[in-house]
């Protein structure tokens, strides 16, 4: 059985931080048990502090969500320009960088990513989370607008792009993150290299070599084709 101790945790804090010690508790729970087992009794439990303790930081557990979603966010934020800048100065290189880390960010720090993503975390932002969250969409929609430029799927709305590109990671994320969809755990071969995996997906999104093979807008000439076969079978 797991132990605060066999996961090297200490749970010693000096007086003024038990917000601190309540948020990395909270994130070592959610990374090895999910957001459901969470609940601020049994953090106060692991701390060694009085169950009414953490109402002096957070009001309930979703205020305690927030708060992690919205560190994890600005987390985010940082490791993803971080890959970017890292990346260089193409535009397209840097697109592609960008959706490489989020899937390594959430397999990293998937308490963070978790709390990020939860639906019920989203729907009770409050305006710190909305605001971390609106710097992390420019950043993404103004790389992708960049990458266009540079000659990314030039015929495709960025909006569509964007959606496309969030869709893909996070469902490589989930996949990877899962137990139950891991590859790791199905009949596929098990996975050597995640580097090499998350360069092969992201590459399907953005081939800085190839920008514009992803498009799949049919041509005028496709349409006329199918309408001309229509035709015939009238």
């Amino acid at each position: 059985m797991l132990s605060l101790s066999t996961l090297g945790l200490s749970l010693t804090y000096h007086h003024g931080n038990l917000r601190n010690a309540l948020l990395d508790r909270a994130a070592a729970v959610i990374a090895e048990q999910g957001i459901e087992s969470l609940s601020l009794r049994a953090l106060a439990r692991d701390l060694g502090v009085s169950h009414a303790a953490p109402s002096r930081h957070f009001t309930d557990k979703a205020d305690l969500l927030r708060a992690l979603a919205t560190e994890g966010s600005n987390k985010f934020i940082t490791y993803v320009f971080a890959a970017a800048e890292a990346a260089g100065d193409n535009p397209l290189e840097r697109y592609a960088a960008m959706g490489k880390a989020y899937i390594r960010f959430s397999l990293e720090y998937p308490a963070y990513y978790r709390a990020i993503t939860h639906p019920d975390v989203a729907a009770h932002a409050d305006d710190e989370l909305k605001a971390s969250e609106k710097r992390r969409a420019i950043i993404i929609d103004d790389a992708a607008r960049a990458a266009q430029a540079a000659g990314w799927l030039p015929d495709e709305s960025v909006d569509d792009i964007v959606m496309f590109s969030i869709a893909t990671v996070r469902g490589i994320s989930a996949m990877l993150g899962d137990p139950l969809h891991s590859p790791i755990h199905s009949r596929q071969p098990k996975i050597q290299d995640y580097d090499a995996l998350i360069e092969r997906m992201v590459c399907l999104i953005i081939d800085p070599a190839a920008p514009q093979k992803s498009s799949t807008r049919p041509t005028a000439k496709k349409q006329s084709g199918k309408k001309d076969n229509e035709g015939d079978r009238t």
